[in-house]
């Protein structure tokens, strides 16, 4: 792995660990959303690095009880608790890809998003989202921020983004979406 990303990595845990972090310092009263961007490329470096580097380092952190979701596990989930995982296989490969994305971007709605989100962060103080790149395009980033603004003003979020974030607007596999987020780059 790069050095860089390396760097990038030690660099994230020293901002999550610091009393700025901790007490929203330096937000001028926006909501605590963090964008990490990376290169897609660094993507199986990205999920080591959460799994064993990141979650790890916050176990003994007594003021922030992080959580990791993966938005595209949490589809998986969504599909196995209405039993429709495995017909999901059998729609595709009777009706084709494109009907199957249009019902799964219906089922897996920002509604049911959200009340999975706000299951799994209930005794939480840190949301750490990952898997943006591997739902896209049936959720789209912006959708899931916008969202979660609604459900949450002190809880922090970090998202793991396989693109650019500009300060203005995700850029994922070169699209350009033209949202404006209320989030910070770290």
């Amino acid at each position: 792995m790069v050095k860089m990303m390396k760097d990038r990595f030690k660099e994230l845990i020293k901002k999550i660990k610091s009393d700025e972090f901790y007490n929203n310092r330096g937000l001028a009263n926006e909501v605590p959303f963090y964008i990490f961007d990376y290169n897609p490329k660094y993507e199986l470096e990205i999920r080591d690095f959460v799994k064993n580097k990141l979650l790890p380092s916050l176990e003994d952190d007594n003021r922030l009880k992080a959580v990791e979701i993966d938005i595209f596990e949490l589809l998986l989930e969504s599909m196995r608790n209405d039993n429709i995982l495995d017909m999901a296989f059998e729609i595709e490969e009777k009706k084709g890809t494109k009907f199957l994305y249009e019902k799964l971007k219906k089922s897996f709605n920002t509604e049911i998003i959200m009340k999975y989100i706000s299951q799994k962060t209930e005794d939480k103080n840190f949301l750490i989202l990952t898997g943006v790149g591997k739902i896209f395009p049936i959720v789209r980033t912006h959708t899931i921020l916008n969202n979660l603004q609604n459900i949450f003003d002190h809880t922090k979020v970090l998202l793991f983004f396989p693109g650019e974030y500009t300060s203005t607007d995700l850029r994922l596999f070169g699209f350009e979406d033209n949202n404006y987020y209320r989030a910070f780059k770290i």
